[in-house]
């Protein structure tokens, strides 16, 4: 597989997974009572993020310049919109929640990300470190509580799959995407099944799929959560292979959007939110035709309209002031002129925020 048709590769596995990421998270609110969209929520969450996590550190092999570009592309967005995310929370509920340290609903992806990316250098070092971020994902669950601050609970527990994914060459992915389609067709629909008999027992809660929580909170005992989330490992990254031996290699009319895929991720939650406001106005909550319509269309309609160019205008209207301030040179001139006696300090924070 050449160059280009493993970028086709990456970019049309980056579609897919947004769009799973909008899907799973427009029927999030109607899953409840509803053993298809149960079921359709659980197939989802079993592979997308640890999937996207891998198609993360794939993409992250140029160590050095993934580390120096994190505080632009991935801590300064995830600051301003959980800041923006907590104000419209406050509007709408009347709580001041300005809590930077948590996460707000889909922001742990950005900080998960930026730890990632700033400690991988580090990481490698580390003789068998994959079998150990294996061994820590597991062992994460057993703390009761606090795996929620900075998202370290998901940073700990996807880490095996962004390293994987930095380990995978272009020749490892041909191999992993070279088995047979009937092989891979078939293993999806034993997982469609699966995730269908879950969602019509009861016998999952899908909390547990977040890997935000302790075991115990999830009503688990510490050797029964490891086992699942074990089997939750592999289950991951068996659909995963499957997936990318269906895949197209080959150019489409919609390959471009998996360059637009962190913008569709921002942004999402907004018009997410919008559908669910759509669907209570319009009392389609009992789900007749309109309303599962409503459900399958409006994802597409979503990332259609966040790969437009005034998203990226809009993003850029948000970021070019934070971004003058921080990379401006006459500002920080400024600064350690006025501040002339705690100039190792300023010049420590320039040189952490323009890129460790």
């Amino acid at each position: 597989m050449g160059k280009a048709e493993r970028n086709y590769l990456i970019d049309n596995l980056k579609v897919l997974l947004i769009f799973f990421v909008v899907f799973g998270h427009v029927i999030e609110y109607y899953i409840q009572g509803n053993s298809v969209l149960m079921g359709l929520y659980l197939f989802i969450y079993f592979f997308h993020m640890p999937l996207f996590v891998f198609v993360s550190g794939y993409l992250s092999k140029n160590v050095d310049k993934c580390r120096q570009g994190a505080v632009k592309s991935l801590l300064v967005p995830y600051i301003v919109f959980n800041i923006i995310w907590y104000l419209l929370a406050y509007l709408a509920t009347g709580e001041l929640m300005l809590l930077i340290i948590y996460p707000g609903w889909t922001l742990w992806y950005l900080i998960s990300l930026f730890f990632w990316r700033v400690m991988l250098k580090y990481l490698v070092r580390i003789k068998y470190i994959l079998p150990i971020s294996i061994l820590c994902g597991l062992l994460i669950g057993i703390i009761p509580s606090g795996g929620g601050i900075l998202s370290l609970s998901r940073t700990i527990s996807f880490l095996p799959f962004f390293l994987a994914g930095y380990y995978t060459s272009e020749k490892g992915l041909s191999k992993i995407a070279g088995i047979s389609k009937k092989y891979a067709l078939l293993g999806l629909v034993v997982a469609v099944i699966i995730a269908f008999y879950l969602g019509g027992s009861n016998a999952l809660d899908y909390n547990f799929l977040y890997h935000s929580q302790s075991y115990s909170y999830s009503g688990f005992g510490i050797y029964e959560g490891i086992l699942f989330k074990g089997m939750i490992y592999i289950g991951a990254a068996s659909i995963s292979i499957c997936l990318l031996n269906l895949i197209p290699h080959k150019k489409l009319f919609f390959t471009k959007v998996g360059k637009q895929t962190m913008n569709v991720y921002l942004f999402h939650p907004y018009l997410t939110i919008g559908v669910y406001a759509i669907i209570h106005v319009l009392k389609l909550l009992s789900f007749n035709v309109l309303g599962h319509a409503i459900l399958l269309i409006s994802p597409v309609a979503i990332i259609y309209l966040l790969t437009r160019k005034v998203t990226e205008r809009v993003y850029n209207g948000i970021f070019y002031p934070v971004n003058k301030i921080i990379y401006y040179p006459r500002f920080w001139k400024s600064c350690k002129k006025q501040c002339s006696d705690v100039k190792p300090k300023m010049i420590s924070l320039r040189r952490i925020l323009l890129g460790f």
